[in-house]
């Protein structure tokens, strides 16, 4: 656990594609006259622009952007099996990225391999397709730990938020009958873009919080993570959004806490 801080931990396709304008042939005095051909253009298929396309300290993304992440699968299909798979948005992803460039990918676990499955400005609405290759050619994981919900708070009603965590926690249910689920919860922020007030969105966080935990909890062998990570404290980076190293470790350590409880 990290020093000086307790958490509440309870038990309980691919690829956008390209939109090429080509000229078509119009008659003028009986000679069909071609048009010049347009210039490609990419095919943006109407998604809406979230919190997680914008991340200052990690200028790559902005070329990229989220949706190139999980069009790709965030780049990970071809690894291996592994005994835990940790899925969700930005926030396991860069606590993943973290454990890596501190040589504790598998957080130091004998014996237990982590795949860090996470994607960069993933929702709810998109979690399947940036899983359904692992799920479909890997082995059964032991332990799957879910971070997942930040992205769809502003944008997406919490009946609709609830609909989507039911569906998708019983898609995994359902892939890996044998598995124990493990739900993370959605952590607060200092900055919600496009939300109207920080306070109706962070309540709103709660209540989906609550929904996710309980779902989790009726599908069968499940965990619950609350990290105490909070807004005022400094674990966020400058955007307000995404922790920082000393944000990222504090994930990392309830993470491990809970897996080794599990195992």
């Amino acid at each position: 656990m990290p020093r000086g801080r307790r958490g509440v931990v309870r038990g309980a396709g691919r690829g956008a594609g390209r939109a090429a304008g080509r000229g078509r042939g119009r008659v003028n005095g009986g000679q069909a006259v071609r048009q010049p051909e347009q210039e490609n253009r990419p095919n943006t298929r109407g998604q809406k622009r979230n919190a997680d396309e914008l991340e200052p300290e990690v200028p790559e993304l902005q070329a990229e952007g989220p949706q190139a992440d999980i069009d790709g699968g965030g780049n990970v299909l071809l690894q291996e099996d592994a005994d835990i798979w940790v899925l969700g948005d930005s926030i396991p992803y860069w606590a993943g990225e973290r454990a890596k460039q501190t040589g504790k990918e598998h957080l130091s676990l004998p014996n237990t391999t982590i795949a860090w499955w996470a994607v960069r400005g993933l929702g709810w609405s998109t979690f399947r397709h940036s899983i359904e290759t692992q799920v479909l050619l890997c082995n059964p994981p032991r332990i799957i730990a879910i971070n997942l919900g930040g992205n769809d708070l502003v944008s997406l009603s919490l009946l609709n938020v609830k609909t989507e965590i039911e569906a998708e926690i019983a898609y995994l249910r359902d892939a890996f009958p044998g598995a124990l689920i493990i739900w993370i919860d959605i952590l607060p922020r200092r900055v919600w873009r496009g939300a109207s007030g920080l306070k109706a969105i962070d309540d709103k966080r709660k209540r989906v919080n609550r929904v996710g935990r309980q779902t989790v909890r009726k599908s069968g062998r499940s965990d619950v993570i609350s990290p105490d990570i909070d807004a005022e404290t400094n674990f966020f980076r400058n955007d307000g959004i995404h922790l920082n190293e000393v944000g990222c470790e504090f994930y990392l350590d309830y993470l491990k806490d809970a897996i080794i409880r599990n195992l």
